[in-house]
C-alpha cells in the first residue's frame, strides 16, 4: 500500500472518531452502536471498532445493559485539564458564578461554535422564575442577544456567508429578515451591548455585553436571561454588572494570545448599518 493511501485512510479514521464523538455531544444522551452508525451513515463494523477503542482508554463508557455507551472519565479529566490551562474560561467561570450571585439572574458565558452560537460556562439564578440552559448545547447565531455581537466584526456579506439561511427562521417558524438582522448587529457594535425580547418564546428576555480582544473582536459574551421585561433602572444595573465583568475578561484575552475567529484573514472594519427599503 503506498504511503499516501495509508495517511489518507490515517485521515478518514480520525475524522469518524471526531463525528462519532460529536454524534454523542449532540445526542446528549448514551447511544447503542447501531444507532451511532445509522446517525453517522458509517458501517457498524467501524463503528464497533472505533467505540471498542474508547472503552478501552475510558473515552467512552457503558451505561446500561442494552450496550448504550456515553462519554467516559477520560473526557472529564481532559476537560479538567483544558479548565486548568485555559485562563479564560477558567477565569469566565467565576465571573458567572458571581454575576449570578449579585443579580439572582441566570448568567452566562457564551462562544461561537462553528458557525453555532453555545453555551460554555452557565449559573441559574436565585429568583423563583428562572430560566436554566444547557451547557454545549449549539443553537442557531440570529436566535440570540450574544449571537449579534459575535458576529458585529463582520460585514454583511461575511454574515451571510457564515450564517446558514435556515438559521434565521426561529422555532415559531416566524423568519428574521437579513436586513434587519444586520442592522441589529450594527447597532450591538455601537452600543456596546445586546437586548433581546421573545425571539425563542414571549417570555425570555437576554441582556448581553462582549468580551473582546484589544483588536475589538468579540471572542465571547456575558449574558443574564431574564423572565419578562424590567425597567429601565434594573435593566442599567444588570448592564453595569455584566460591563464590569467583561472588562475583567477583556483585559485577560488582551494578555493572552486568542485563537484567530471566522473571517479573521480579512481586513477588520466596524459593520455599517442598511437601511431597508
Amino acid at each position: 500500500m503506498k504511503k499516501m493511501d495509508v495517511e489518507t485512510g490515517r485521515a478518514r479514521g480520525i475524522d469518524r472518531a471526531i463525528d462519532l464523538l460529536e454524534c454523542l455531544r449532540a445526542a446528549g444522551q448514551p447511544l447503542r452502536i447501531g444507532e451511532i452508525a445509522r446517525r453517522l451513515h458509517a458501517p457498524r463494523s467501524t463503528v464497533y471498532e472505533l467505540v471498542n477503542r474508547f472503552l478501552e482508554t475510558a473515552i467512552l463508557e457503558t451505561y446500561d445493559e442494552d450496550g448504550r455507551v456515553f462519554f467516559g472519565r477520560t473526557l472529564y479529566f481532559y476537560a479538567a485539564g483544558y479548565l486548568g490551562a485555559n485562563r479564560l474560561s477558567r477565569l469566565a467561570r467565576e465571573e458567572v458564578l458571581a454575576i449570578a450571585e449579585q443579580t439572582g439572574e441566570t448568567a452566562q458565558f457564551c462562544m461561537l461554535h462553528g458557525n453555532k452560537y453555545t453555551v460554555v460556562h452557565m449559573q441559574t439564578g436565585t429568583k423563583i422564575f428562572r430560566i436554566s440552559t444547557d451547557v454545549g448545547v449549539t443553537v442557531p447565531i440570529p436566535w440570540t442577544a450574544s449571537g449579534r455581537l459575535l458576529l458585529d466584526h463582520m460585514t454583511r456579506e461575511e454574515v451571510e456567508h457564515f450564517v446558514p439561511p435556515e438559521d434565521f427562521t426561529l422555532p415559531s417558524g416566524k423568519k428574521i429578515d437579513g436586513t434587519r438582522f444586520y442592522n441589529e448587529l450594527c447597532r450591538a457594535r455601537s452600543e456596546g451591548y445586546c437586548i433581546t425580547s421573545g425571539l425563542v418564546d414571549d417570555f425570555t428576555h437576554c441582556i448581553a455585553v462582549p468580551v473582546r480582544r484589544a483588536d475589538c473582536v468579540a471572542v465571547a459574551c456575558l449574558c443574564v436571561v431574564i423572565v419578562g421585561q424590567r425597567d429601565e433602572p434594573e435593566t442599567m444595573r444588570l448592564l453595569d454588572v455584566l460591563r464590569r465583568s467583561a472588562m475583567r475578561l477583556s483585559a485577560c484575552v488582551a494578555r493572552d494570545a486568542t485563537p484567530p475567529l471566522p473571517g479573521d484573514e480579512r481586513a477588520r472594519r466596524a459593520p455599517t448599518a442598511t437601511v431597508a427599503g
